[in-house]
């Protein structure tokens, strides 16, 4: 919070370039240092760079995280047959593989910049308090005033977003970039701005001037991995049976699995009942199942080492059908739902292109990038952290087919909905 002298007056041309005096003021008590960064610039970035993240964190992050954890919720069942009253319980091990495919829709995303499309509310952050004039929010209304010069930019096409970028699937470079002479330009004669900009004193102009021109030209946006698919594995143990019901338990300790997904783990668990017991002979063996899956993946991402972490929780329930064409093989088939809700959270500092615009890094001759506090280079260290919540729901048509040799079956089936899947398994029963 900043306080200021302030004399009483109706004239907003006054209480703004108050306003502006304290914006810039901030920076004076930085300047007795050497440094190669402008840190009214850096601050000012922090914040829009966490602006632009959360507004396209989810359409770039989301088909990572609903693909993996919709690979993994594939093979809860084989056939639709459980005894009602058998001899002894049995047990069924299994290992099953699952393979998902990226849909092109999942490659892409609309990206959005940080714009304010009215002019700045000054009294969002200003009050008057007697004599004197209170800045609540200095950092938010330097923000806000950038922003709106976004706006205009993105209207005049001197700052360009462009149309799509890559998502975590995709790969394609994607840059916004920004016209800096251009927003000095608008500051300087532009209505809005200009009565203000001219009252200021010559060395407060010059600190605008500095703000200004030291944000970074470009805004790069992840590349993306170039991923085509997703593989998963599980082992699987299914115990029955009692009343015609089995219980299945699955789990995995976090693995990479591939490089380009990071570290996953999940568990789950499921129960399922013959409903075909009730029926006198059946033409098909039916069962109705409900299950839970949990996971968890960690990875990291870009030259930054950004750390993503994103809990899935998984409902499913489905009915499925099967029949055994003796000696041959059985076939299967069912419909499910499935609702995933998974919470992510993203760590994050300023990406190194950024860092080095702002002069935060500096570059050696071999095109490096280092951090050298001594000479004003300290790189950034402020950690930003991001949060946001998807809820996702499918309907999903299995079909497959199993083939059993003794105790071991082995079984393929693909899933056809919001995902498509491909599955193998292998289990024997005991």
């Amino acid at each position: 919070m900043c306080r200021l002298l302030y004399h009483a007056t109706n004239n907003p041309v006054k209480t703004a370039v108050t306003i502006l005096v304290a914006l810039v003021a901030v920076s004076v008590s930085a300047q007795n240092y050497p440094r190669a960064y402008d840190t009214n610039a850096v601050i000012v970035t922090r914040h829009l760079s966490k602006e632009l993240f959360d507004a396209n964190s989810i359409p770039f992050m989301e088909p990572l995280v609903t693909t993996v954890n919709a690979t993994s919720n594939a093979r809860f069942f084989r056939q639709a047959a459980i005894p009602s009253a058998p001899e002894r319980p049995y047990i069924r091990l299994g290992v099953h593989t699952m393979l998902g495919f990226v849909r092109d829709d999942q490659r892409i995303y609309h990206p959005t910049l940080p714009t304010l499309a009215q002019p700045v509310d000054y009294a969002k952050y200003v009050e008057v308090q007697g004599n004197q004039l209170v800045l609540r929010d200095t950092v938010g209304l330097a923000v806000d005033l950038v922003k709106r010069l976004f706006h205009k930019g993105v209207d005049s096409g001197r700052v360009r977003v462009p149309t799509t970028a890559p998502t975590v699937f995709g790969y394609a470079p994607a840059t916004i970039e920004i016209d800096r002479q251009y927003l000095l330009s608008v500051v300087r004669t532009d209505p809005e701005f200009a009565p203000l900009y001219n009252l200021l004193p010559e060395s407060t102009r010059q600190l605008v001037d500095s703000l200004l021109l030291k944000l970074p030209s470009a805004l790069s946006l992840p590349p993306g991995q170039n991923m085509h698919t997703i593989v998963a594995a599980v082992p699987q143990l299914e115990i029955g049976a009692l009343w015609g019901t089995e219980i299945l338990l699955r789990y995995i300790p976090p693995v990479v699995f591939d490089q380009n997904i990071g570290r996953f783990s999940f568990w789950g668990i499921g129960l399922r009942h013959s409903i075909s017991q009730y029926l006198r002979d059946p033409f098909l063996d039916v069962a109705v199942q409900v299950g839970y899956q949990g996971t968890l993946l960690r990875k990291s991402v870009g030259v930054t080492n950004a750390q993503l972490e994103a809990r899935g929780e998984f409902l499913l329930a489905n009915i499925h059908a099967s029949r055994s064409i003796e000696g041959i093989v059985d076939v299967y088939t069912g419909i499910g739902y499935e609702q995933l809700t998974a919470r992510s959270s993203y760590r994050y500092t300023l990406p190194q292109d950024v860092q080095i615009q702002l002069g935060l890094l500096k570059v050696l001759p071999d095109g490096s990038a280092v951090r050298d506090p001594a000479n004003g280079y300290p790189g950034d260290d402020v950690i930003q952290e991001s949060t946001a919540t998807i809820t996702v729901r499918n309907i999903k048509w299995t079909i497959g087919v199993a083939r059993s040799f003794g105790p071991m079956t082995i079984c393929l089936d693909y899933n056809l909905g919001a995902w498509s899947l491909l599955s193998l398994g292998i289990d024997v029963q005991f």
